[in-house]
């Protein structure tokens, strides 16, 4: 049993993601995003592992119950200058692009959080 804050490396969480249980997962964010649906390649990575723990968890759970929840963070670099989105002149927050990078991997938006 995993205690609140435990850190797993990936090899460890992906060869026994049947021992482990969540809640949610935390999806760190960083450096600007490319565009609203492609953060950048090291985020990637991290959303490429966060959808494949996903999909086990809704493989091993047909009714997807205990799927837990993922929380995008980060809301942009306050010393480099943001994506600044096109037809509303807002910043595009690094979370978001996770976000929509994630639903673009299968993760059903239900699960996740920004």
């Amino acid at each position: 049993k995993l205690s609140v804050g435990t850190i797993l490396e990936e090899d460890d969480l992906f060869s026994n993601s049947k021992d482990y249980s969540f809640d949610a997962i935390l999806l760190l964010g960083g450096g600007v995003p490319n565009s609203p649906k492609d953060p950048p390649a090291y985020v990637k990575r991290r959303c490429d592992n966060v959808a494949k723990l996903i999909n086990a968890y809704q493989q091993e759970t047909n009714n997807n119950s205990n799927v837990p929840s993922v929380i995008c963070l980060s809301a942009g670099t306050a010393h480099v200058p943001q994506y600044i989105i096109p037809h509303n002149g807002l910043p595009l927050w690094e979370s978001t692009a996770s976000a929509s990078y994630l639903m673009q991997l299968g993760v059903p938006e239900e699960y996740i959080f920004v």
